[in-house]
């Protein structure tokens, strides 16, 4: 069985990078254009690893965050944060609400690659 993996970012042309390269590699992607459906989308499915930018209408992703790491259903789920949001202070902030793995934009397919492989063996799974 593939693992599962939600992509949240209100930028189409990030999603479907994420997503080409993500199915290439065996895994299985859903996608969220926002925090709310991302919310959603998580109270009603299982994903192995979310991938989330922060600026977002509607909900952006520290609320995303925060909402995942206090809901016992999703809290052990592991946090990629994507974003433009590039100080030392947004990295922190990201970390103390739990997220696993911080990558600014624009950012490499190694650089994915090894978070991936940081976060899925992590939780457990190999590479």
């Amino acid at each position: 069985m593939s693992r599962k993996i939600l992509i949240v970012d209100d930028e189409e042309v990030i999603r479907k990078f994420l997503r080409i390269h993500l199915a290439k590699l065996g895994y299985e992607v859903e996608e969220a254009n926002d925090g709310e459906q991302a919310i959603k989308k998580l109270g009603g499915d299982h994903f192995d690893l979310l991938i989330c930018d922060i600026m977002m209408p509607k909900k952006n992703g520290w609320e995303v965050i925060k909402e995942v790491k206090l809901n016992p259903e999703t809290k052990d789920i592991p946090v990629i944060v994507l974003t433009a949001k590039n100080e030392d202070s947004d990295m922190f902030k990201g970390y103390d609400l739990g997220a696993n793995y911080y990558m600014t934009k624009p950012f490499t397919k190694a650089q994915l690659l090894y978070g991936l492989k940081l976060m899925l063996e992590e939780s457990g799974s190999t590479f």
